[in-house]
């Protein structure tokens, strides 16, 4: 490239940069901010999993696009092994969760995860979690997002 190609191909460069922050600067500017409090929450029963409720804090799990949902489980709750078709993160807000790999639940092998605690399960990764006393969870995933049970007719 010569002395002279270089300056233009820079301002075409630069000229592109901004042309992209202006179509993208309006819509990442519409993204709403999102605060929710635990009493704005609406918990739903689980039909599959006896014990545990589930509340949207953010997003639609259904839909494309990032979304937290909060699992409360009951002591003694379990949700069988089971599996994701996209990662998901889990934070333990209180409680103790209880998580095991595999497509037996087996509670010997569990590994305690208290408040503060943190599990990242790649897609796909057969698992099973139950509590240990009331515990709550914040999952983070990005949708669309779906859970298949190992056994389907259980629970």
């Amino acid at each position: 490239m010569s002395t002279l190609e270089a300056p233009c191909a820079g301002r075409f460069l630069f000229a592109s940069a901004l042309g992209l922050l202006a179509i993208a600067g309006p819509a990442m500017a519409q993204t709403p901010h999102v605060m929710v409090t635990p009493e704005e929450l609406v918990w739903q029963p689980s039909s599959r999993v006896p014990g545990l409720l589930t509340a949207v804090a953010e997003g639609d799990p259904t839909k494309a696009g990032p979304f937290v949902l909060m699992l409360k489980l009951g002591d003694g709750a379990w949700i069988p092994p089971h599996w994701h078709n996209v990662d998901k993160r889990l934070v333990i807000v209180r409680g103790t969760l209880r998580m095991g790999m595999g497509d037996r639940l087996e509670e010997a092998t569990t590994r305690p995860l208290s408040a503060g605690g943190v599990a990242v399960v790649p897609a796909g990764s057969r698992h099973y979690e139950g509590a240990s006393g009331e515990t709550l969870v914040a999952l983070l995933a990005t949708g669309p997002f779906s859970t298949t049970f190992v056994e389907p007719g259980k629970p």
